[in-house]
């Protein structure tokens, strides 16, 4: 029979309530199901569809003192032992997974987990890192597997004609979610045993998971009432609050639970990972667990990690939207109540690796050109320039450039810019922006007038572009200014040396800015310096011939 046909066969019973006892060894006390009595039963009817044998209609009117078996008031409870039940064997479904999960079964070789699957008593589920698997079973209940998580379905029965549903789950490593139908007409038994601990509930929502330093058991109930057994003790555990049960020990007190962590200032939209998630520490917590899913009731789980310091820095997630958990954990490793908020991830393609200019750097005086490292699985980028850090208006904007660099057509004035860029895939669409990154267009090297020569010295002059410009002016016997002969800085738009030698000389010079900023060297200027002739040496050579005259 299929888990929904089971599970429409079970709405039909409205009036069925599980009587929670202690999970004690058979041998210690008997368990019993509590069966509020509709009109048109008597003991005839019940013990038929529901006992064994019809011998047991005497022994359950003895059990439950009733007068008269053929007339029950309405709304009676009778008690119903439940080794007296007829019972079957049923099946639990795969209802979602993600990540590597195994299962193992009975004398065969583990499989992967995969929606869909059907699951049978004895099989055995191993979840890996970032793994997570929701199971439903017939009374639709659903158990979460969380990550690095070992666990044994151990029992999974139906009681009387579709009465009483009893689920028992062996965990062995990790951690679990449950939930209960509440008010569902179901009759359910729902327990989950562990090392140090059985917990059995009806109608509720709480988490049981493996302390491995204690090692021990936590229990955590967010609705409804849990029962907590060890150690031949009990303690019932309302909502919000948690208990922890060490191996050899019994149960301690309920703990109230730490109260949800404020997430009102959480970021709402991240562009890069790992994820840093912000919020102020809870009082009392010695760690937090997040958790992230694909559903705002995060049956789908994508991620899980857990830190002791805030904020929290982890996560690898595919782009899209999701929904963010969190919660603190006490110093008894108690996890306390939920905060969730909803969020959008959109950091792929990630921005590209940049080349030029750098932030903080320089862009060239004239036609700019933008460079970055090109990505595999790319089909463009989109290049954004701006006078305005938060890029308030655009002076340039191209979202279709197909190489891994763009040259301005015009140039842009000296002055101070920001440029960012993101990148386009056809299979992510558009990534995030990079970070916004300063440059600052230079003002050009002044140029530099024709030399000004006389018996022993040079003058050169040229035109300041700014106000409160100052230059440093190099003067060298080589191109690459390896043996420089004169070197200068100055706030004057002219400078005097003295004449060198004749030969080819090179000078050039560079703008300062009123900050201190100093743009590039111009280009090296070729001079040459002529065979210098004295006065003397000139009268001299003349003589010959004013004598002859």
């Amino acid at each position: 029979m299929r888990l929904g046909k089971l599970a429409h066969r079970f709405g039909g019973i409205c009036s069925i309530a599980l009587f929670l006892v202690l999970i004690l060894p058979a041998s210690a006390v008997a368990e019993e199901w509590i069966y509020t009595v509709r009109p048109g039963d008597n003991l005839w009817n019940l013990t038929e569809r529901h006992l064994k044998s019809m011998e047991y209609v005497q022994r359950l009117q003895q059990l439950n003192q009733v007068q008269n078996p053929y007339v029950i008031p309405p709304g009676t409870t009778l008690r119903i032992p439940v080794a007296w039940a007829k019972h079957q064997h049923t099946f639990a479904q795969v209802v979602s997974v993600y990540g590597a999960a195994t299962l193992q079964r009975k004398e065969q070789n583990s499989i992967p987990v995969e929606q869909g699957m059907q699951l049978l008593i004895g099989d055995e589920i191993h979840s890996g890192n970032d793994t997570f698997v929701t199971v439903e079973f017939a009374d639709s209940s659903q158990l979460r597997v969380q990550e690095n998580t070992q666990l044994r379905l151990e029992n999974m029965q139906i009681f009387g004609d579709h009465g009483l549903t009893d689920t028992l789950i062996d965990l062995q490593r990790g951690r679990t979610e449950s939930s209960i139908p509440e008010k569902s007409g179901k009759a359910t038994r729902y327990r989950i045993k562990t090392p140090s601990a059985i917990s059995s509930v009806r109608g509720t929502d709480f988490r049981v998971g493996i302390i491995e330093a204690q090692p021990g058991t936590s229990s955590e109930v967010l609705a409804g009432n849990v029962a907590v057994n060890g150690e031949k003790r009990n303690i019932r555990v309302p909502a919000g609050y948690g208990t922890v049960t060490a191996e050899g020990k019994p149960p301690i007190a309920p703990v109230k639970l730490l109260p949800a962590p404020d997430l009102s200032n959480a970021t709402h939209y991240y562009q890069s990972l790992p994820l840093v998630i912000k919020f102020n520490p809870v009082a009392g917590a010695h760690a937090y667990r997040a958790q992230i899913a694909a559903d705002r009731d995060f049956k789908n789980l994508r991620s899980e990690f857990t830190t002791p310091n805030l904020p929290f820095r982890d996560g690898d997630i595919p782009d899209g939207d999701y929904w963010l958990r969190v919660r603190g954990i006490d110093g008894l490793s108690i996890e306390g109540k939920d905060a969730a908020i909803a969020f959008a991830l959109n950091a792929y393609p990630e921005a590209p690796f940049i080349l030029a200019p750098l932030p903080g750097g320089m862009a060239e005086p004239e036609k700019q050109q933008f460079k970055w490292a090109a990505q595999a699985d790319v089909s463009h980028y989109a290049v954004m320039i701006s006078k305005d850090a938060d890029f308030s208006s655009s002076l340039y904007f191209n979202p279709e450039v197909k190489e891994n660099n763009v040259t301005l057509s015009e140039s842009l004035t000296p002055g101070h810019y920001f440029w960012r860029i993101f990148a386009v895939s056809a299979r992510e669409g558009a990534g995030p922006f990079s970070d916004t990154m300063a440059f600052r267009v230079p003002y050009p090297a002044p140029a530099v007038g024709e030399a000004q020569l006389d018996d022993n010295k040079m003058t050169f002059a040229w035109r300041a572009a700014a106000e409160g410009q100052s230059f440093q002016f190099q003067f060298a016997r080589d191109k690459e200014f390896t043996h420089i002969i004169h070197d200068e800085s100055t706030t004057a738009s002219q400078l005097t040396i003295a004449k060198p030698d004749s030969g080819t000389y090179y000078l050039r010079i560079k703008t300062i800015e009123a900050d201190g900023f100093q743009g590039p060297w111009g280009a090296p200027q070729a001079i040459e310096v002529p065979f210098g002739i004295s006065y003397w040496f000139m009268l001299l050579m003349l003589l010959p011939l004013l004598v002859l005259i």
